[in-house]
C-alpha cells in the first residue's frame, strides 16, 4: 500500500471514530439535579473605556482607551519559558524586556461562582507578549493569581502557552479554564504587557471572564422562536483535508468558519485564513493542541488589525444563542457525545468537538456547520434540538463568538457583570 492510500485509509478510520479527542481538555463535571446561579459575562473593554478604572503600573491608555505599555515600564531579566525544544526541554527568553501590569477593580458576583474562563482582545507585534491572571474571593479570603496563559500572535520570542501545575487547595487550571473547589463571591483579573524591544508594545483592547457555576443547568431555556427559520451563510470547512493534524483541528477550524463569515460580510478579504494557518497561530506549547479557547479568541481578534472582537462564554440554552443568530453572529460550540446520542453525526462518539452553530429550522432544530465531515462541502448538518444540547451541556455550554471591532456585544443575550 503506497504512502496516499496508507493516509486515506487513516483519515477513513479517524473519521468513524472521534473527533479531536487527542487535543481535548475531557469533559466538564456534568449537571447536576440542582441548578445553579446562570451563567454571566464580565468584560472590560477600550471600547467603553472601562481601563480609566484599572490600577495601572507601567501602562497607559491610547486616546482610543487601549491599554500600551509606557515610559515608566520597569525592565526585568528573569528568564520565561518561550515554548518547548524537541527534546522536550523548554526554552527560555534571557534577554532583558520591559513589562507592565493593570489590575481591575473587584467584580462582585450575586450568587456566587466555581468556574471562570477569561479571555482576551490583544495585538501583540513582534517581540511582545500578554499574560492573564484571575483571582477569586472565597469566604473572605484572597486565592493567588491563578495563571490562565501567555498569548502572543508569532512564536517568537514567546511562544504562546498555558501553565500547568497551579492546583492548591482553592482551585485548579484546566488549560484555559480554573475550576474552584468552593463559592467564590467575587473575582480579580490583571493583564501583564511584555516587551523584548524598545519601541514596541501589546495592545490590550478587551478583557473578558465567562462566569459559571460547575452545577450547570437541568434544562434548556424556553425560546421566543425569533430565530427559527433563520440560517447564516456561514462557509464550510473540514478538518479531515489535513492528515498532518486535522483530526484533531475541530477548534481551529471552527474559528475559520467564523472567520471565514466575517470576511465575507464586512468586505475585509484579510479575515479569510485555511485552516492550517488557524492551527498555528492557536497551537499551545505547554497543552500540546488547538483547542486551548481562549487562544482561538485572541488569534481570531488579532487578524485583520484587529477588524473583530472575540469571547468565549457560557451560555445556558439555545434561546441565548437564537439572539445572537438573530442580530446575525453564528456561534462555535464545544460538545462531547457517546454513541447514539448524536444522530446524524459524523463519527461515533467524541470526548471533545468543536462545530459552528448557524442557524435553525423553521421547527426549531439546530443548523451546523460539523467540521468532522470529510470534504468541505459536506459540513453542513442539522441536528435535533434536545440531542444537541445534552452533548453541549458536557462543556457546560461554553461557546466562541466573534463580532465586528468598535461595537458592544449585545446585552440583552447574557447577563452583563458590571
Amino acid at each position: 500500500m503506497n504512502a496516499r492510500s496508507l493516509s486515506t485509509l487513516a483519515l477513513l478510520l479517524a473519521s468513524t471514530q472521534t473527533a479531536c479527542v487527542s487535543q481535548q481538555k475531557g469533559r466538564e463535571d456534568s449537571p447536576s439535579d440542582e441548578p445553579g446561579p446562570p451563567a454571566r459575562l464580565w468584560r472590560r473593554s477600550a471600547v467603553e473605556r472601562d481601563f480609566e478604572r484599572f490600577t495601572r503600573e507601567g501602562t497607559a491608555l491610547t486616546g482610543d482607551g487601549a491599554l500600551v505599555l509606557d515610559a515608566s515600564a520597569r525592565t526585568d531579566s528573569v528568564p520565561v519559558p518561550t515554548g518547548r525544544n524537541e527534546d522536550g526541554g523548554t526554552r527560555y527568553h534571557e534577554a532583558t524586556y520591559r513589562l507592565g501590569s493593570a489590575v481591575s477593580e473587584v467584580q462582585l458576583v450575586p450568587g456566587g461562582f466555581t468556574s471562570v474562563v477569561p479571555s482576551f482582545d490583544a495585538q501583540t507585534p513582534p517581540g511582545t507578549w500578554v499574560k492573564v491572571t484571575l483571582a477569586a474571593r472565597i469566604e473572605g479570603a484572597w486565592t493567588k493569581d491563578y495563571e490562565l496563559g501567555v498569548w502572543a500572535f508569532d512564536k517568537v520570542p514567546v511562544a504562546r502557552h498555558s501553565v500547568d501545575g497551579q492546583g492548591d487547595a482553592d482551585g485548579q487550571v484546566y488549560t484555559d479554564t480554573l475550576n474552584l473547589k468552593r463559592r467564590a463571591d467575587a473575582l480579580r483579573m490583571t493583564v501583564w504587557l511584555f516587551s523584548s524591544q524598545p519601541e514596541a508594545t501589546p495592545r490590550v483592547r478587551a478583557l473578558t471572564a465567562a462566569v459559571s457555576d460547575k452545577q450547570g443547568v437541568v434544562a434548556d431555556a424556553s425560546s421566543d422562536r425569533a430565530a427559527w427559520g433563520t440560517v447564516l451563510e456561514v462557509p464550510g470547512h473540514s478538518q479531515m483535508l489535513y492528515p498532518e493534524g486535522g483530526p484533531v483541528w475541530c477548534s481551529p477550524t471552527s474559528t475559520t468558519m467564523l472567520l471565514g463569515y466575517w470576511g465575507r460580510k464586512l468586505g475585509r478579504p484579510e479575515l479569510t485564513t485555511t485552516v492550517p494557518s488557524s492551527a498555528d497561530r492557536t497551537f499551545d506549547w505547554v497543552y500540546k493542541g488547538t483547542g486551548n479557547w481562549a487562544f482561538n479568541t485572541a488569534y481570531a481578534s488579532a487578524i485583520g488589525d484587529g477588524a473583530l472582537h472575540g469571547a468565549v462564554l457560557r451560555l445556558d440554552g439555545f434561546a441565548q444563542v437564537e439572539r445572537l443568530i438573530a442580530a446575525g453572529i453564528p456561534v462555535s460550540i464545544s460538545i462531547a457525545y457517546e454513541e447514539g446520542e448524536l444522530t446524524g453525526s459524523p463519527v461515533r462518539s467524541s470526548d471533545g468537538h468543536l462545530i459552528v452553530l448557524k442557524g435553525f429550522t423553521p421547527e426549531g432544530d439546530v443548523v451546523c456547520n460539523d467540521p468532522a465531515f470529510k470534504t468541505d462541502e459536506t459540513v453542513s448538518v442539522t441536528y435535533k434540538r434536545d440531542e444537541l444540547w445534552r452533548a453541549w451541556q458536557h462543556s457546560r455550554g461554553a461557546a466562541y463568538v466573534l463580532w465586528p471591532s468598535g461595537t458592544a456585544f449585545p446585552a440583552e443575550v447574557i447577563g452583563l457583570l458590571r
